[in-house]
């Protein structure tokens, strides 16, 4: 009891003194030496530094923000830093690279709790937010991934289709005129497609590593999981 007391103690101290040095680190700092020293607190794992870091995903500088969720999806209290950064989602929502950050952090943490804001996150509109969510879904290896990516994968190929270019064709095949997620804002064409470009075989190399087989397309994918989805756990990394 006496050896769990010191440990409990020494944990406090710690926390102290980083937070101290934090405070002194960050004080007259532009974003970049914010970042700087939200990188050095986070080498401190507790859920006070959590909650620390979780202070600084608003009402900051979007280098100040990313360098936070990064931090978070560091720490060991996974389900307070899965808390704190699904909390952050809405207040960041125009911030596309804090999203990015906010998701990845939660693949990095691994755990189911987070698969649920990845889902959501893998058909944005802005590439860097859905490839972060494709490849967090790798990494928490949900079965509550395979429809939203094989959704995300069967919309790419809808916009990489052949474009009819007849008479009141269009312009692309039977395609989306404005790109799925939460973004809400109008893409054009060109980035409609270089984005399904870069995003499918992103998907693709994620599902053959969750599901350890290999289909060719959306249709395959969508065939292979209603016959294995009852059954099918993915293996954890």
């Amino acid at each position: 009891m006496h050896a769990l007391l010191l440990v409990l103690a020494m944990g406090l101290a710690d926390d102290a003194e980083a937070l101290e040095k934090f405070k002194a680190d960050i004080k007259g700092k532009d974003g970049a030496g914010r970042a700087a020293a939200i990188e050095e607190l986070a080498k401190t794992k507790s859920p006070k530094i959590c909650a620390k870091l979780a202070t600084m995903l608003t009402n900051e500088v979007v280098e100040v923000r990313v360098a936070a969720a990064k931090a978070l999806g560091g720490q060991e209290d996974k389900k307070r830093a899965i808390t704190f950064l699904i909390a952050a989602v809405q207040p960041n929502a125009k911030e596309f690279p804090v999203i990015a950050a906010i998701v990845s952090a939660l693949g990095k943490l691994g755990e189911e709790a987070g698969a649920g804001e990845v889902n959501k996150q893998v058909s944005h509109e802005q590439l860097e937010v859905a490839r972060a969510a494709v490849e967090a879904a790798g990494e928490i290896r949900s079965t509550t991934s395979f429809d939203p990516l094989i959704k995300a994968m069967k919309d790419c190929e809808e916009i990489l289709k052949p474009r009819d270019r007849g008479p009141g064709g269009g312009g692309f095949g039977g395609g989306l005129g404005r790109a799925g997620g939460p973004g809400g804002s109008m893409q054009n064409f060109r980035e409609m497609r270089e984005r399904a470009q870069t995003l499918k075989p992103e998907i693709q190399k994620v599902l053959v590593a969750m599901a350890k087989v290999n289909c060719q397309d959306a249709q395959d994918w969508e065939l292979w999981w209603k016959e294995n989805r009852a059954k099918f756990k993915p293996e954890k990394p």
